[in-house]
């Protein structure tokens, strides 16, 4: 089995939260199919674009672990890179980059 890396390009605001929903269980299914079919293992990389609102991206990071369960590797990161979405991800957001 070999793994493959997908980029979900994505924009959140508070009027697409329920399309993103929608958006993450099309996704779990269809990937969950092909990767059964071609013997593969994807993780989906949804890169963030504008300006997060760390509430808001805890509300559909939640909808994430929610819908994704375990049946794939899931990896979030704004446009400017990985490790501070990662805090966001780990614990309350700490703008002034504060470990968590």
């Amino acid at each position: 089995m070999h793994d493959l890396v997908i980029e979900c390009p994505v924009h959140l605001t508070e009027s697409n939260r329920d399309e993103l929903r929608l958006l993450y269980a099309d996704l779990r299914d269809h990937y969950a199919r092909r990767d059964d079919r071609d013997g593969t293992r994807t993780t989906l990389h949804f890169v963030w674009s504008g300006d997060l609102d760390a509430e808001l991206f805890g509300a559909t990071y939640a909808d994430q672990r929610h819908i994704f369960t375990a049946s794939r590797p899931i990896l979030n990161s704004t446009q400017n890179g990985l490790q501070e979405t990662n805090r966001r991800l780990s614990g309350c957001y700490q703008p002034n980059g504060a470990s968590l």
